[in-house]
């Protein structure tokens, strides 16, 4: 669900000087009617445009109607919260992002705010969290890989942290950079293995930190088998037959 809980911040109004004469409201008054009735139009953004599944991020507004109450749809047909303006016709409210279940790409969705008689609305992108590369198979010695990372957050460096096969961390490698708006980066080929590996099975953890932890949020995890060769296998097979 969205926007669980919405808060606003009163302000305190502004006080409006008198006019100085009577005369002067009069030669002013078809100025002050016009100024008057060109009331700002009403507008919302949100900070940020781009969110993983129930993410949290902030809804602001301008030009409503003071201290009045609001209602927040999705898509335009959806109650998902309410509160009320300050003294100025702002809104400034948490906001919760929907669950989101896709799985590739990124999904637009509409935001739009009321309080009666204004109606403002604004976009939004809904992604998943994800992080591969390609290809998945090979010699790991030589093996060179295109890796691909979706929904990091933007403008955020992307480290793979190189977990062996006993749990300890062997190395942290930074790939890149995402993009500005839901944290995408595809890198060009670099090497799966920028170190001599072991055999077993290794866990890649990406993420935006360049300290591991094992419970850093966001993060994908992946799991790689490096095994012997063939022959190899068979000839530990057969010392270890020799040794019985």
């Amino acid at each position: 669900m969205m926007m669980p809980a919405m808060s606003v911040s009163r302000l305190h109004p502004v006080r409006l000087g008198a006019l100085a004469c009577a005369a002067a409201a009069l030669a002013a008054g078809g100025a002050a009617a016009t100024a008057s009735s060109a009331v700002a139009k009403a507008t919302i953004a949100l900070n940020p445009g781009c969110y993983l599944s129930s993410q949290p991020g902030q809804l602001l507004g301008t030009g409503f109607k003071p201290d009045a109450t609001w209602t927040a749809k999705l898509s335009g047909t959806r109650d998902i919260g309410s509160g009320r303006t300050d003294a100025r016709g702002r809104i400034r409210a948490r906001f919760t992002a929907p669950a989101y279940r896709g799985t590739r790409g990124t999904r637009e969705m509409t935001l739009s705010v009321t309080d009666g008689p204004n109606v403002a609305s604004t976009t939004f992108l809904m992604t998943p969290l994800s992080a591969s590369f390609a290809p998945q198979s090979g010699n790991p010695a030589t093996l060179r890989v295109s890796w691909r990372v979706l929904g990091m957050g933007a403008k955020r460096g992307v480290y793979v942290h190189y977990v062996r096969p006993n749990g300890k961390l062997r190395r942290t490698l930074r790939i890149g950079t995402t993009d500005s708006v839901c944290g995408a980066l595809k890198t060009g080929k670099i090497a799966l293995f920028p170190f001599r590996y072991e055999f077993g099975r290794w866990t890649f953890q990406v993420d935006t930190s360049f300290r591991y932890a094992p419970t850093t949020k966001p993060r994908v995890s992946i799991g790689f088998e490096v095994r012997r060769p063939a022959a190899r296998r068979r000839a530990t097979r057969r010392r270890a037959s020799s040794r019985g």
